[in-house]
């Protein structure tokens, strides 16, 4: 005799296949979170990295570019000073010119004579522009070559001549071409006494002193040694 299912049978059945299925869609979500959660993590520990690494890139590529920019704007700016004036002689001096020739078949001396003060100033400098730098990355050091100091000009105040006394012969009277070759004479004479005087001694040191002020106004030079030649 064949025995028939109940109600109360079916009813536990079904129940049993609804629970069945609650699980196994929990398990598929968990796993689903799971993976897109590993997935999500490894992401981020690839791109980090590669974030840190790029910026790092970044800040030394800027701390090259700085140093290089304060080298070339030191350069031009001493370059732009020309040939600059750093020590200057004042001197007053009291000559005798003397002319002589001989007259009358060259059988007679004759000479004229003059003495006289004047007041003058010598100028002597560096040319700024012949100034080179170079620089060194490995050992942190920065060059710079200024170049020798020298005489510029001699100027003679010709308002200050003052004649203290004059000899002149008839027979061979001073000339403007006298004047002006006693003029000649007198730059080379204060040129020669500013240079026994140390004149170029002291603008070399007085240049060295205006490109050292002018490069330590620069921060990026705090970072290297400045050599100065």
């Amino acid at each position: 005799m064949e025995k028939k299912t109940s109600f109360v049978d079916k009813l536990k059945g079904n129940k049993n296949i609804i629970y069945l299925v609650i699980i196994a869609v929990a398990v598929i979500i968990s796993i689903v979170l799971i993976a897109g959660y590993m997935k999500d993590r490894g992401n981020r520990q690839i791109v980090s990295p590669a974030s840190e690494t790029s910026k790092e890139k970044d800040t030394k590529s800027e701390a090259k570019v700085l140093v290089s920019i304060s080298t070339e704007t030191i350069r031009d700016g001493l370059a732009n000073m020309g040939f600059l004036v750093t020590q200057e002689y004042y001197f007053t001096n009291v000559e005798t010119y003397t002319k002589e020739k001989k007259v009358f078949f060259n059988m007679i001396d004759s000479s004229s004579q003059m003495v006289f003060k004047y007041d003058g100033q010598v100028f002597a400098g560096v040319d700024f522009e012949k100034i080179t730098i170079t620089k060194d990355d490995a050992t942190r050091t920065v060059t710079i070559d200024i170049p020798d100091a020298e005489i510029q000009s001699v100027a003679i105040d010709k308002d200050s001549f003052e004649s203290y006394s004059e000899k002149e012969s008839i027979w061979n009277p001073l000339k403007l071409d006298d004047y002006n070759a006693a003029m000649a004479e007198y730059e080379k004479t204060a040129k020669q006494k500013a240079l026994d005087s140390g004149i170029l001694e002291r603008a070399d040191e007085q240049a060295k002193a205006i490109v050292q002020n002018f490069v330590n106004s620069f921060p990026a030079t705090a970072e290297y040694t400045i050599v100065y030649q």
